[in-house]
């Protein structure tokens, strides 16, 4: 596949690595696959991840004044938690993350990319 000619032209973009991780501050979710983390303690998170002050539109003005031209996120990490409410299993966050952070970019005239 070949480059896209705004990759090349974009410079700068922006790479988050979010998920259930966050809740205690670990490292994302390679810490239980390396016995940094018991991986009950590291699931356990699941149920504590509330995303309570998680505000895309702030995310994506705060990339665009950066000068990013493009932003990735995590949408499911290597732990199999989605960051929506999959019917495919119970690994997920219970709600829609994706949806509005997507649209947040597209407002600030970012590209989108998802790390799946």
């Amino acid at each position: 596949m070949a480059v896209r000619p705004w990759f090349t032209d974009a410079k700068l973009g922006i790479f988050v690595h979010w998920g259930v991780y966050a809740v205690d501050g670990v490292q994302e979710s390679w810490s239980f696959y390396d016995d940094i983390v018991p991986y009950d303690r590291y699931m356990s998170q699941l149920q504590r991840f509330t995303a309570a002050r998680y505000d895309p539109r702030d995310w994506a003005k705060l990339f665009a004044r950066a000068g990013a031209k493009y932003a990735v996120l995590t949408s499911r990490h290597h732990d199999g938690v989605a960051l929506w409410d999959s019917a495919y299993g119970d690994l997920n966050v219970g709600r829609d993350l994706i949806a509005g952070y997507a649209d947040a970019l597209r407002e600030q005239g970012l590209k989108v990319g998802l790390y799946y």
